[in-house]
Order: structure tokens, then C-alpha cells, then sequence
């Protein structure tokens, strides 16, 4: 009898736990962008490749993100092209984006880039990620299967790529 009664209590002092657990669950997820609000300093590094002409690109880029805790974000870059046998560009991008959590805390982040200088315009861009249990370090990568990416330029050019990337990003503020 007393081993059933430890048992009974046991399994009922689980359940209370869990039914505790479930409703702060349920309490977070009123807000569940609010895991992602802040500033944070990244590095990431991207390679492409054209959808016509097969050529390979690669970027390195750092900057910051902020996110605001209700689904938008506000990215600022510099970064450098690298095409083999040339000497590496550099430029200034900033982005809108917004973001999609999970319960697991992952995210799905997507948005359109423009050059600082108006010069070309990045469609389709699209990232994965996920925070750590602190929220201080975010681990961003290029979905899979890529997406095809378009870059428009000012003057009208349009070029195609499949991209993948991957990064991290550590909260600043």
C-alpha cells in the first residue's frame, strides 16, 4: 500500500509540474517573437552560385541585426566580394526582415537587401536559425534546399543565385 501511495504521489506531483510548466509555456507564447528582442553583432559567410552561368561567389559579411521582439528586424552589413582571380569588393547593404519562431526556439528570418549606395536590390533571401537556451547566441545558416535569390540592379539587370550561408551572431545590448 505505501509503495502505490508513493507512486500516486509521485505521478500526481509530475503532473502538477507539468500543468505548472504548461501554463508558463502558454505565458510565453503570448509573445512569441519576445525571445529575439535585441541587438546583436554577426559575421556570416556566403557562397553563390549563378542559375545560368554556373560561376561561383563568395561573401564575407558582419554587421548587426536588431530584432524587436514582434516578428521585425532591422539588419546593417558591410561586406566582401570575393570572385576567383580578382581583387575582393567591398560594400554596404541594409535589410528589412522579419522573423518566424518555433517553440524550440529556431527561426525562420526573410527580408530584401539594398545597397547603402541604391546600386541593386537582393530578393528572396532567406535564413534559418536558432537561440541558445540564454538568448544570447544566435547560429544562422542557409536553408536546404537553397532558394534562388534575385539581385536587380538600379539600372534593370536582374541575375539569379543559389545560395548558402551560415554564421553567428552573439546579443550586444
Amino acid at each position: 500500500m505505501i509503495g502505490s501511495r508513493s507512486r500516486l504521489l509521485a505521478i500526481t506531483t509530475g503532473f502538477v509540474l507539468l500543468l505548472i510548466g504548461l501554463a508558463q509555456a502558454e505565458d510565453d507564447r503570448g509573445e512569441p517573437n519576445a525571445f529575439l528582442k535585441g541587438t546583436f553583432r554577426f559575421s556570416t559567410v556566403k557562397t553563390c552560385t549563378d542559375v545560368v552561368i554556373g560561376s561561383i561567389v563568395h561573401f564575407h559579411f558582419n554587421g548587426t541585426i536588431i530584432y524587436d521582439g514582434a516578428g521585425s528586424a532591422t539588419l546593417s552589413q558591410q561586406g566582401m566580394l570575393v570572385l576567383p582571380g580578382s581583387t575582393p569588393l567591398s560594400f554596404e547593404e541594409r535589410a528589412e526582415l522579419t522573423y518566424l519562431p518555433k517553440p524550440n526556439g529556431g527561426f525562420i528570418q526573410e527580408g530584401t537587401f539594398v545597397a547603402a549606395d541604391h546600386s541593386y536590390t537582393v530578393t528572396g533571401t532567406r535564413m534559418i536559425g536558432q537561440i541558445d537556451a540564454q538568448g544570447s547566441v544566435v547560429m544562422l545558416s542557409g536553408p536546404i534546399p537553397s532558394v534562388k535569390e534575385t539581385v536587380t540592379s538600379s539600372a534593370g539587370g536582374i541575375s539569379q543565385y543559389y545560395c548558402g550561408a551560415f554564421g553567428t551572431a552573439i546579443r550586444i545590448r
